[in-house]
């Protein structure tokens, strides 16, 4: 990797390497490039930057990856994730992150919105819920955005955007090419003009994509009450773990239908009320598992959850965490003694 093929992604590459998608596979750690796998339990670290939190819908066979290049100003992150629900997204102070995916999964949602091959600008706060029924392959550059258009049309609050194919296919490159210099040719990056140049031309990409592209609709109303509803179910739900609420007995106490409660909960999450309340309960038990606090047994752990049938509640959790709640507390008492 050198100058000239940095010059080939930046300026347009022939047509057949336009669609060529990023893999982890031509990557390796560097003095440039950080290079890291994680567990789900451990890949809460690497969103804390952005205020989010996800939770696993499937604990998944493949390690995920994030490989993240830091640049004087901004930061360029390659991630492989899992089936999961996140929830965020809070940036602080005039930061910016665009999202751009990097494959051709379009399963994912975001507060009940198809985002399909969108690319995701996030400015400030927003309250988002996105479901990711399958793992996906994207970058993420997270920056400052200069004070001129057409960063400054952009409101605080995510924003989807669906580029031209050439303009997505161009960003997609450079950010490829951008990464794989990193892992192969650290030394380029060792020089302010290169570093310069992969800067000015990851914005100038940005914004070409930005530019070109066509805004989605806003949500809609119905959907922006449906996150309503999630939201306030789910407060439900937390307020006491140890009762389980049937479907009925949560629409009541939210205010709506049942028929009402179940679309909001398939079109936001992408589950049924009762799944989303298993889910949940699952992700905290084995929060409280893994920090071992008190020496507190599988057994209250789950009863403190609302799982009163042991043999049912280890079965759920070794098909979500692909190991009995007994091995995920022995694995931290083992690292703590």
């Amino acid at each position: 990797m050198d100058q000239g093929h940095f010059d080939i992604a930046r300026d347009g590459a022939p047509k057949q390497a336009t669609d060529r998608l990023m893999s982890f596979q031509r990557l390796k750690p560097s003095s440039a490039l950080e290079l890291k796998a994680y567990d789900i339990d451990h890949f809460g670290e690497t969103e804390t930057y952005a205020g989010a939190s996800s939770m696993p819908l499937s604990a998944g066979a493949m390690p995920i990856m994030r490989a993240r290049l830091s640049l004087p100003s901004m930061t360029l992150s390659l991630v492989k994730t899992f089936p999961r629900i996140i929830r965020g997204y809070h940036l602080t102070n005039a930061a910016a992150a665009v999202v751009v995916p990097m494959d051709h999964v379009t399963s994912a949602r975001i507060n009940g919105q198809s985002m399909g091959r969108s690319i995701v600008m996030l400015r400030g706060a927003s309250d988002c819920l996105v479901h990711e029924p399958e793992g996906r392959l994207i970058a993420i550059v997270y920056f400052t955005p200069p004070p001129r258009e057409p960063w400054t049309q952009l409101d605080r609050g995510y924003h989807l955007v669906n580029p031209a194919s050439d303009a997505l296919a161009a960003l997609r490159r450079l950010v490829s090419v951008t990464l794989e210099i990193a892992a192969h040719d650290p030394d380029f990056l060792n020089e302010q003009a290169s570093l310069t140049a992969v800067e000015q031309s990851l914005l100038s990409t940005m914004d070409a994509a930005l530019r070109t592209g066509t805004k989605d609709e806003a949500v809609s109303s119905t959907m922006q009450s449906y996150r309503r509803i999630v939201a306030d179910m789910e407060r439900l739900i937390q307020q006491d773990l140890t009762i389980w609420h049937k479907t009925p007995e949560l629409a009541a106490q939210v205010g709506v239908s049942v028929r009402t409660l179940q679309s909001a909960t398939q079109a936001i999450c992408g589950l049924s009320p009762h799944r989303y309340s298993r889910i949940l309960r699952l992700w905290s038990v084995r929060k409280q598992l893994r920090l071992g606090a008190g020496r507190r047994s599988v057994k209250a752990c789950a009863i403190a959850h609302g799982f009163w049938h042991l043999g049912g509640f280890a079965a759920s959790y070794k098909a979500a965490f692909g190991e009995l709640p007994s091995d995920t507390l022995l694995g931290r008492t083992r690292k703590t003694i």
